[in-house]
């Protein structure tokens, strides 16, 4: 990511992040709608394969803000919740509505953080995977119960 963008997300948006941090209603409204703009098949196009990462970054900031997940530093969960209010930014470094460019400097903050908190969003998928498989296991043994009775 270049030094101008960089200087300008940690201008704006990082201070953002920090008081989102302290206003979880403000944070799940954030949360929606990187969700809404995320199942428009415009922005999956534009995005390519970092549909994916911003996905993974909307579900671990979920699961922070619910409590369910926070084996995460404060500094990471502030570049995560960053990437995503810039996401949800239309009128960013780079405005949105600039077709075929408008999101480059969205996947490029996106990327700069996936980079940023590597190990943090490795951690969080082998919990989430875990997580599934324990979900798994206990709606088998509750279909097992269910059939014995």
């Amino acid at each position: 990511m270049n030094k101008k963008l960089l200087n300008f997300v940690k201008a704006g948006f990082i201070d953002i992040s920090k008081d989102l941090l302290k206003n979880p209603q403000g944070l799940r409204v954030k949360l929606d709608a990187a969700i809404e703009k995320l199942n428009k098949q415009q922005i999956k196009d534009a995005l390519g394969k970092n549909v994916e990462d911003l996905k993974v970054l909307v579900r671990m900031t979920k699961s922070w803000l619910n409590k369910d997940y926070r084996e995460i530093s404060v500094q990471s969960i502030i570049y995560t919740i960053a990437a995503i209010v810039y996401f949800v930014t239309p009128t960013d470094f780079m405005p949105d509505f600039i077709m075929g460019l408008g999101l480059l400097d969205d996947i490029a903050v996106l990327r700069w953080v996936m980079n940023q908190i590597k190990s943090d969003i490795d951690k969080y998928k082998q919990w989430e995977r875990g997580k599934k498989l324990k979900e798994s296991s206990s709606n088998r043994q509750k279909a097992k119960t269910d059939v014995s009775k």
